[in-house]
């Protein structure tokens, strides 16, 4: 078993080398989270590169604590990256992120000055401050950076679910919801937590490293490395040229504005009223759901309304997300495009990019919700009455 999953790593090895060139330096797929992605997986060869190597010393150095650099740090906190990025929430974190990567990188500059100490003086730091205390700065980093990936996926879980609650409300493009990549990017890092743990308690009651939590845990590494590699290079970054976002909820905390009651204020007031026309109005007369990428901030802008209050006539006067008041206007006015016998030669294709969507699943799905058949059925059937 040893000496297959041995195989399979430097398999694994050869295809994370170049994927993460790939990511890093290809022109076609550059973006900073790509870049953060190539980053990851180098770290992940890296290591095994370290791990799978048969070798003691080199010229007399010893193969022991911090005589390569530790790079464990950099696992969750590019991972955590990488997510944050796709998802354009890397801002909010930009504090926690640089502190940890400022302390990833003093653990890596160990080794520089191990490796010094030992040209110099022919002793490496253990030999200077106790191969204990070294054993033990070593251990505490390993615990650190468990705990981090912990961390940072709990928090990539949380992210995740504002994520998809800041769309449903601020934004018009069903696309934007599909991040069950992402999820899935997550649940295939936790078995390699779960084992990694195992591996550390065995150490804490044992004293010594498990080969075969060890084993296991680079077998699940070379499925996630294939995985997350597949995954990424089919999907763009889903708040890429997008502006900064305000989170729901300090929508409602910021509630009063303007003659914008609070969301637990009940009813609707005459200037509220005034307001929502004149939003109807706008939708009707401009048509500016046909934007495929039409936000919560553009319409504001165009109404010459706060994004708050915008977000709150919505949200809670209306009782709607964003995404289904805008998409109400988009299933009507390809419903009228369907039953205008002057556009019968309009492919179903042509009608949704007419109407402001960008993917035919997104379409279907948001047409069918609305009027209980599929754009195609619809059009067969000459059914108007479907979605009133």
């Amino acid at each position: 078993m040893e000496a297959i999953i041995s195989t399979l790593v430097w398999a694994a090895i050869l295809q994370g080398l170049f994927l993460s060139g790939l990511y890093l330096f290809s022109h076609k797929h550059r973006s900073f989270a790509n870049r953060l992605l190539g980053l990851f997986l180098l770290c992940i060869v890296y290591e095994a590169i370290s791990d799978f190597l048969p070798y003691n010393s080199i010229l007399g150095y010893p193969w022991e604590y911090f005589s390569l650099p530790e790079v464990k740090l950099f696992y969750p906190l590019l991972f955590f990256h990488y997510i944050l990025e796709k998802i354009g929430r890397a801002s909010s974190y930009r504090k926690w992120l640089r502190a940890n990567y400022v302390l990833a990188f003093v653990v890596v500059a160990i080794t520089p000055v191990n490796f010094g100490a030992f040209l110099f003086t022919g002793h490496p730091l253990a030999d200077f401050f106790g191969r204990p205390l070294i054993e033990q700065v070593f251990m505490i980093h390993q615990y650190y950076a468990f705990l981090l990936i912990v961390a940072h996926v709990l928090l990539s879980t949380v992210e995740l679910s504002r994520y998809r609650r800041v769309v449903m409300q601020e934004y018009s493009d069903q696309a934007m919801l599909e991040i069950n990549w992402l999820w899935r990017v997550i649940l295939a890092v936790v078995p390699i937590i779960v084992l990694w743990g195992l591996n550390l308690v065995s150490i804490i009651f044992g004293g010594h490293n498990n080969s075969t939590f060890e084993l296991a845990t680079w077998g699940f590494v070379i499925i996630f490395i294939y995985f997350v590699s597949f995954q990424a290079y089919r999907h763009k970054n889903l708040f890429e040229g997008v502006e900064d976002r305000t989170d729901p909820e300090d929508i409602e905390q910021s509630a009063g504005k303007k003659g914008i009651r609070a969301p637990e204020e009940s009813g609707i007031s005459p200037e509220e009223e005034e307001l929502i026309r004149k939003i109807k109005d706008h939708m009707v007369a401009k048509e500016p759901y046909l934007d495929a990428s039409l936000s919560m901030y553009q319409l504001a802008r165009q109404l010459g309304l706060e994004v708050r209050d915008l977000s709150l006539l919505i949200n809670h006067k209306l009782n709607k997300h964003f995404f289904d008041f805008v998409n109400e206007y988009r299933i009507k006015k390809a419903m009228e495009l369907f039953g205008d016998p002057e556009n019968q030669e309009m492919t179903v294709l042509e009608v949704l990019y007419e109407v402001g969507f960008n993917s035919k699943s997104s379409f279907n799905t948001v047409f069918k919700k609305y009027t209980g058949q599929t754009p195609t059925q619809y059009r067969k059937g000459g059914v108007a009455e479907a979605g009133s």
